[in-house]
């Protein structure tokens, strides 16, 4: 108990150790300095007054003058609202000092109209003071408050700043995104007018694959969906791409009969779900081919593929493309779509989307 109350005392203490040392300065000039030369008073008097005082002080700085302060009329009203204060504390330390001294032993001068004159002159001392520390207290607010305000105009200047950093950094990636694909494609058309006699199954491969990337790109710009049957030619030009390179040995089958161009799609979900067969999937089998197949139904978008899993797959980026497919799905169709994939008991690995279209 005694050390919560004196760690509670501590706190208050360095909380308002600039009040105690004001007015031990000030107590100690008026009770010793001017003591000598007016001489002293009794222990019981300075400890009352000065408790009158200290209360005086803040009570009016606190709680009285904020409220005269907010008058419409204070300039007409201020000097006679004081001057009541000033009265009415005058007359309650009067009536405080009739009932301490008629009870105890602890005041040991008279009550009479002089003394009633030197009350008034102190309360109004120290209504002057309590006046001019509320007016620097508020000084010291807003002083504080302008601070924050300028600071926080810095720090939006240095976020507009940062944003036009960033805006300009954005931009020129743009730019050299629009620039490098047309040098990569200029270049790609160049290799296939230069092989296309000479090595006609690597120019076939260059000119597929232009016109994947070209596609990709487009893709990246385009709106939100496209005709589902643009991606369907593009996968085509994958498999194709990379039946050229294992010389028309993958086992894969790819079935969209009944797509029509009026059906629209986000656009590469078909692409990555093509590549994730042919970098994780063995392709090798008649028996098992990978298999992609898009159809639709009652107002429902079926896609799925099935391929079986490599034995040696890559591990690279495992994972990625089928998360990028769900978050690009949900971001785009909410609770219209479903996707799910696993692995069956035959060692098949399954991707399924359901897509209401209605």
């Amino acid at each position: 108990m005694k050390n919560s109350l004196l760690n509670n005392f501590t706190r208050f203490y360095l909380k308002y150790k600039i009040h105690f040392i004001a007015w031990f300065i000030f107590i100690f000039y008026e009770t010793i300095i001017l003591g000598f030369v007016n001489g002293f008073g009794t222990f019981g008097n300075y400890v009352v007054h000065y408790t009158y005082n200290i209360v005086i002080f803040y009570i009016h700085a606190r709680y009285l003058l904020p409220p005269i302060l907010k008058i419409k009329n204070r300039s007409l009203l201020l000097v006679p609202l004081l001057i009541v204060e000033v009265l009415l504390c005058a007359c309650l330390i009067y009536m405080f000092d009739y009932i301490i001294e008629k009870y105890t032993a602890i005041l040991t001068f008279d009550l009479n109209a002089e003394m009633f004159y030197r009350f008034c002159y102190r309360i109004a001392l120290f209504i002057g003071f309590s006046s001019g520390y509320y007016v620097l207290l508020n000084y010291l607010k807003e002083r504080e408050a302008n601070v924050m305000l300028e600071k926080q105009h810095l720090i939006g200047i240095i976020k507009q700043h940062d944003t036009q950093n960033e805006l300009n950094k954005t931009l020129n990636a743009y730019l050299k995104a629009q620039i490098n694909p047309h040098f990569l494609f200029n270049t790609l058309n160049f290799i296939y007018n230069h092989t296309r006699k000479t090595a006609p199954l690597a120019a076939e491969a260059i000119m597929t694959l232009s016109e994947m990337m070209r596609y990709a790109v487009r893709s990246e710009n385009a709106d939100a969906f496209i005709s589902l049957a643009a991606e369907i030619e593009q996968v085509e030009n994958l498999i194709h791409l990379h039946q050229l390179r294992q010389n028309n040995t993958l086992q894969v089958v790819f079935d969209y009969s009944g797509i029509t161009d009026d059906v629209r799609f986000i656009p590469l979900i078909l692409m990555t779900m093509a590549e994730n067969i042919f970098k994780h999937g063995n392709l090798s089998k008649a028996s098992k081919p990978a298999m992609l197949t898009i159809s639709t139904n009652d107002g429902q978008l079926f896609i799925s593929s099935e391929n079986l899993v490599n034995e040696h797959k890559d591990q690279s980026g495992e994972g990625i493309g089928l998360d990028n497919i769900h978050k690009r799905l949900l971001h785009a169709y909410n609770d219209k779509v479903a996707f799910s994939h696993f692995v069956d008991k035959d060692d098949i690995f399954h991707v399924n989307i359901v897509l209401n279209l209605v």
